[in-house]
């Protein structure tokens, strides 16, 4: 059966989630999660979700997906100790550093790629598996004759699917639209959501919101993936509430079960959905619908009706569903080329059939004709679950209770205690007290079991005031404590090593592309390097083959994880690093140099100007460099401006501003790179 896995911003998602029938939930910490706006969960939270989950049978996973410095690894570590004390059933991880040190000193955790490594190619699929990672969650890109022939030639890993929830203008793990305009990183998980906001057509004047896309909302080709053989679906959302939760978890459950999904669609729109469709699971051919929001990109709800008239405030409505008192509704108002929500609560002065007058706030002026909505059920707000009694998890930690004529000996983990004690001849043996008493825990991680009791005292039954077994257990329990506590801390095994800087990275950019596969000769080398985005991989390669055989002394940048397999198929050539194969700390660097002994180098990571050794050769900061904001499958042309594919050459350029900065858009073959207009 095919897993259902929902997003838990907070416990609280987790657990409606599991009631309302997910298979799984995945949920960040406090630190390193790319959802750095959710609750997240405290060490108390993933112990307590974990011994749920366990008990109701079902999984979790823990999302540590965000760039990871230097300076910040044993941060990270010390993070990888608390849920390897809990343990979990994967770890979701962008940087290939963290992936280095849960292979080398958490071995137990399971590694799973987050779509944020942007894999997207059999290639990536292929040497994430090599390195040791049992799922990979594939990039929202895709369609579903991509992802089946991924999973043709990748028949023996788990691959997962996005279904459900907001989409990303860039491809994930790519975009540096929110780092370049407001200095939040997206891949330190504080996206600012720049593709959300509004920006002017400089050739039209006009204001749209070009780079705001649908949400996703897969429905009923949730079953074509389980016939491609897709081993857990994916639902985006964890800074949405427990409403968007519990609804959005019913609505697959009754899909993947072959039920009736319908009735959970109304509870979907309300608890949050913009426009919605079905992103890219559907191939993008011309003459298609567009797959943005159009000029309003917030939540829209369920359309119910349109506005007739209006006098004053009294409102005259039609509409399809019945409106109750405290509903919320909204109407969208056009306002210098864009709609402006105006939003209120339900207020009925008169129902009469199919239609409705209601009573608005204000005076506020509603042309008539304008589409009603419904943006919140009043039926549907959900009594907030309780989590504060669930229980922690607790680890077995076997024991044995040795007890002579005068003391009481217990031997737990590395440690032995003695203690003074004083059997006493009893007609009822004591074992039971005993084990009753030691397997009380309270709040410690751990609980003693199996209990061994060896009875050394000579009597066959005997009996130990409790009172004086609980001053041993008061006693003993701390000091197990103590010495159960995992105290390792991170050190770097890796080697300093200098090696020659690479030219700075704006020499090597193509005319359109911030890759280059044609090539630029600089001091008796030619840098090549790969597309960060491609959809025939072999092509790529073959083509990358060729080009290479032509140049003189070629040094190959890699751009995506896929590219290793490329460079492990062709030891003879030179590699880097580029920009879009990430190397955020010494882990990463090296990880990527043992799996590519000809690397020569590599670009330090955008987002920083430095590192901190010792590193496996000297990274070249790029932290200069102006990457594209946007990197998208999307076409601007036909999505963002709703131009017709009629007469489109397949490549065209336009040009954006948004409060005083300007953008040069490039459309090639109805992919967009968007990037700063320095002309």
């Amino acid at each position: 059966m095919i897993e259902l896995a929902m997003p838990a911003g907070t416990i609280t998602e987790a657990v409606t989630a599991f009631r309302a029938g997910a298979d799984a939930v995945y949920f960040g910490m406090k630190d390193f999660s790319a959802r750095k706006g959710a609750g997240n969960f405290s060490a108390s939270d993933l112990s307590r979700i974990r011994r749920y989950a366990i008990g109701s049978g079902r999984k979790i996973y823990v999302t540590v997906n965000t760039l990871i410095d230097d300076e910040s690894l044993p941060r990270l570590y010390e993070v990888l100790k608390t849920i390897d004390s809990c343990g979990c059933d994967g770890v979701i991880v962008q940087d290939l550093g963290a992936a280095a040190i849960i292979r080398r000193d958490f071995p137990t955790l399971p590694l799973h790629g987050s779509t944020q490594l942007a894999v997207h190619t059999a290639g990536g699929v292929k040497e994430l598996q090599a390195l040791g990672f049992e799922r990979v969650v594939l990039s929202r890109e895709l369609n579903l004759d991509e992802i089946r022939a991924i999973r043709t030639v990748c028949p023996d890993i788990e691959l997962k699917v996005f279904i459900h929830g907001a989409l990303c203008y860039g491809f994930s793990g790519l975009c540096m639209a929110s780092h370049l305009i407001t200095g939040r990183s997206a891949n330190e998980g504080g996206c600012a959501q720049i593709c959300r906001s509004w920006f002017t057509d400089r050739d039209t004047g006009k204001r749209y919101y070009p780079f705001s896309l649908e949400d996703l909302d897969a429905g009923l080709l949730v079953r074509e993936l389980m016939d491609i053989g897709i081993d857990s679906l994916k639902v985006e959302g964890r800074l949405k509430g427990p409403e968007y939760v519990d609804a959005v978890t019913r609505y697959y459950r009754a899909i993947i079960d072959g039920k009736d999904e319908k009735p959970y669609r109304h509870a979907v729109a309300v608890s949050f959905q913009r426009k919605a469709g079905h992103g890219f699971l559907e191939p993008l051919h011309p003459g298609r619908g567009t797959i943005t929001t159009g000029p309003y990109p917030g939540h829209r709800g369920e359309k119910i009706g349109r506005v007739i008239d209006q006098r004053g405030r009294k409102l005259l409505v039609e509409t399809s569903r019945r409106i109750k008192p405290h509903d919320g509704m909204m109407v969208l108002i056009k306002d210098k080329g864009l709609l402006k929500p105006y939003r209120f609560p339900a207020r009925i002065s008169e129902a009469i059939g199919e239609r409705a007058i209601l009573l608005i706030p204000d005076d506020e002026r509603i042309p008539s004709g304008s589409e009603l909505y419904m943006i919140a059920d009043s039926t549907l707000n959900m009594k907030a679950v309780d989590t504060s009694s669930l229980p922690i998890m607790k680890k077995d930690t076997a024991a044995e209770i040795c007890i002579d004529g005068h003391s009481i000996s217990i031997t737990a983990g590395c440690i032995t205690e003695s203690y003074e004690c004083s059997p006493e001849p009893s007609e009822k043996s004591a074992d039971g007290a005993i084990t009753s008493i030691f397997s009380q825990s309270g709040d410690y991680p751990f609980r003693l079991s199996p209990i061994v009791i060896d009875n050394r005292t000579g009597m066959d039954t005997f009996y130990i005031n409790p009172s004086r077994l609980k001053a041993v257990r008061r006693d003993f329990m701390p000091k197990l404590a103590e010495s159960l506590t995992d105290t390792r801390e991170y050190s770097s095994h890796i080697e300093n090593s200098e090696t020659g800087l690479l030219p700075p990275r704006e020499m090597l950019d193509g005319e359109r592309t911030p890759w280059n596969m044609d090539g630029v000769e600089i001091n008796g080398n030619t840098y090549l390097s790969f597309p960060a985005v491609r959809y025939d991989e072999n092509d790529v390669f073959r083509r990358m083959e060729k080009r290479a055989g032509e140049v003189v002394s070629p040094v190959i940048g890699l751009n995506n994880i896929g590219d290793v397999i490329f460079a492990k198929a062709h030891p003879q050539y030179s590699y880097f690093a580029d920009i879009y194969l990430y190397l955020p700390n010494r882990e990463a660097a090296a990880l990527l140099k043992e799996e590519v002994p000809s690397l020569v180098g590599g670009y330090l990571w955008v987002e920083r100007e430095s590192c901190r050794e010792p590193w496996p050769f000297t990274p070249t900061p790029a932290s200069g460099y102006r990457p594209p904001l946007f990197i998208s499958r999307s076409c601007y042309r036909h999505d963002g401006l709703g131009l017709s594919c009629s007469g489109c050459t397949r490549h065209s350029t336009f040009r954006a501003e948004q409060n005083g900065r300007n953008y040069i858009v490039f459309c090639d073959e109805c992919n967009t790179i968007v990037r700063e207009d320095q002309g």
